[in-house]
């Protein structure tokens, strides 16, 4: 919305609700460079060529031609009236500004224009104009006069006359059917068609781009930080497709491509005996099942290593499995759907669900799933709390959505509107403001991170990230609401697996720091990318007016010093992770703006 052109039409919010941030954060998780060998991957396993693109076209395609039928009759019948009044367009017939309307709908490049009595802005004039030349392209049959007589209404600047209203009248018409035509189709069809990464299949984000690097992230910040100071940031809703910690984990995938690809491989022939024949067709087909198990990555319960591997999976689990996947198969609309039900698909779908996690051969399939997912799980653990402290401490107001404070596995609603247990987690937090308050008062309590991590599977290690994290928002306010954003710029062998910025205002200095991508620092006994093994010669360089000589590490009370063998203060990412994958650090001797 171009605010310049209408400036009464500004709106009185402070920001989007928080999945701008969500898919910003999440993306530096995904590995980019990689993103070619996940699409070759999904092809070679489940066969779909097609890229996001045109999964949203014939997803918006269908939706207009089941869900809203009715709603696309209406504007067509208004389209053809108006056409009617004009003798360079009336021999078009009702079909053709159905078709028409149906085409660049399809292929609109946003929800919606604003057009109004107000008249229409370069930013809406370059989206109508984008559509209809994508519908053109793909319809090179159809009459080019029609495309442009439905350019001339949707772009349509007003008048005072009644042909002038009825054509404005329409545009608006039109303006009210693509927002929910393209939340249909995206949000809840194509999300549920395309799988080459399904963390990335979430509310605001866009598929077929994957991965956020350190500067367009610091960039987003930034411009946040400018223009919506008080923006929510979000990590889960109750609308997200699936919980922030599964989010973190199926992003690992990005990392390790060739092994997933090898996984899946032997999972798809361990479980091919439970697929059903239907009318020539196996139900579920691979696109269904590779939805199956990037889910199951993101929602198996997370168990100590020495834990025994199940030869079943827990009822409950198998559940929840079957509930989403009932869902998804429907969303998709491809086999079956919530207008047209095909029980055959259904009940295919819940039997190799069900034969899978806990019929004869679920014990051969879990031997190969869990000790795959117990490597994930753990890198997703540190993805999780690394994206949890960027949350805390980027420009904006971090919101938690309940049950959030510890592990978030949660797949679509219902499922992430189940009850939270919040007893549990208030005897949980009791000792932990108890080490809060220890830090507080100077202690260091490296020792107790250390506990936390070892059993990071029980959801503490996050909920004492969150206490401390809150803890300095509310303590240093002034920083977190007002204080300047610095992006810090990591140098050394390691420095493509760092993030880190500053808060600084005159009151004292935060400086978040987060790993990311790590699949590649830790192996064996050692899982976590801690101390001089991961981080050798790999430091971050600090501006003179961030150059304190010592920091206070929030979550840990260590006091990290600065080095300055180079004759530039710098703080070592070896010192910095010591005892902890993330940090928090503190100086009150920061300068900077108010």
């Amino acid at each position: 919305l171009s605010f310049t052109a209408f400036p009464t039409m500004y709106w009185p919010v402070a920001g989007t609700t928080g999945y701008s941030f969500l898919n910003q954060v999440s993306g530096l998780f995904i590995d980019g460079k990689n993103a070619g060998h996940l699409r070759r991957v999904y092809a070679r396993l489940t066969g779909r060529q097609q890229n996001f693109d045109e999964v949203v076209y014939d997803s918006a395609r269908t939706v207009m031609l089941t869900a809203m039928a009715s709603e696309l009759n209406v504007v067509a019948h208004a389209l053809n009236r108006i056409s009617e009044h004009d003798r360079r367009y009336r021999d078009f017939t009702l079909n053709s500004c159905r078709k028409v309307l149906r085409e660049v709908i399809a292929c609109f490049p946003v929800y919606r224009t604003y057009v109004s009595p107000r008249g229409v802005d370069s930013i809406d004039a370059a989206t109508v104009t984008q559509a209809i030349a994508q519908a053109r392209l793909r319809n090179p049959l159809m009459e080019a006069s029609i495309f442009e007589f439905l350019r001339e209404l949707l772009l349509t600047t007003g008048g005072d006359d009644a042909s002038s209203r009825e054509r404005l009248q329409f545009a608006m018409k039109v303006q009210q059917l693509t927002s929910p035509v393209h939340a249909k189709s995206v949000e809840d069809t194509a999300f549920y068609r395309y799988h080459v990464l399904i963390s990335a299949n979430d509310v605001g984000g866009h598929p077929a781009r994957l991965g956020v690097t350190p500067a367009e992230f610091h960039r987003a910040n930034a411009e946040r930080r400018a223009s919506w100071p008080l923006e929510m940031l979000a990590t889960s809703t109750h609308d997200t497709k699936r919980g922030e910690d599964a989010r973190m984990r199926i992003n690992v995938l990005s990392e390790i491509p060739e092994e997933w690809r090898r996984a899946v491989s032997q999972w798809m022939r361990i479980n091919g005996r439970h697929r059903t024949r239907i009318d020539g067709m196996w139900a579920p087909d691979r696109n269904d099942e590779y939805l199956f198990y990037q889910a199951l990555v993101g929602v198996w319960p997370p168990e100590p290593s020495t834990t025994a591997i199940p030869e079943r999976a827990d009822p409950d689990l198998v559940h929840r499995m079957n509930e989403y996947l009932q869902k998804a198969i429907r969303e998709a609309k491809r086999h079956t759907s919530w207008i047209a039900e095909d029980p055959d698909y259904g009940r295919a779908m819940q039997q190799f669900v069900e034969q899978t996690l806990q019929g004869r051969t679920a014990g051969r399939f879990l031997h190969s799933f869990v000790p795959f997912h117990r490597t994930v799980a753990h890198l997703g653990m540190i993805n999780s709390l690394a994206q949890l402290v960027l949350k805390l401490t980027s420009p904006g107001v971090p919101d938690f959505y309940q049950g959030t404070e510890m592990w978030d596995l949660s797949l679509v609603d219902p499922d992430n509107r189940r009850d939270v247990d919040f007893t549990k987690r208030q005897e949980l937090l009791e000792p932990l403001l108890s080490v809060a308050a220890a830090i507080d008062a100077g202690d260091e309590r490296c020792r107790e991170i250390g506990r936390l991590l070892d059993g990071w599977e029980d959801g503490q290690i996050k909920l004492w990230v969150t206490v401390a994290g809150l803890r300095a928002r509310r303590r240093y306010q002034a920083i977190v609401l007002d204080g300047a954003y610095v992006p810090l710029q990591p140098q050394g062998p390691a420095a493509e697996h760092l993030v880190a910025f500053a808060r600084q205002h005159a009151s004292g200095t935060l400086v978040a720091v987060v790993p990311r991508l790590v699949a590649s620092l830790t192996a064996g006994s050692h899982p976590i990318p801690r101390g001089e093994r991961a981080w050798t010669s790999t430091s971050l360089p600090l501006p003179a007016a961030l150059s304190a000589t010592s920091y206070r590490h929030l979550l840990t009370g260590e006091t990290i010093v600065t080095r300055s063998d180079t004759g530039e203060h710098a703080l070592a990412a070896a010192d910095i992770f010591r005892t902890s994958p993330v940090a928090l650090l503190w100086t009150p001797e920061g300068e900077g703006e108010r």
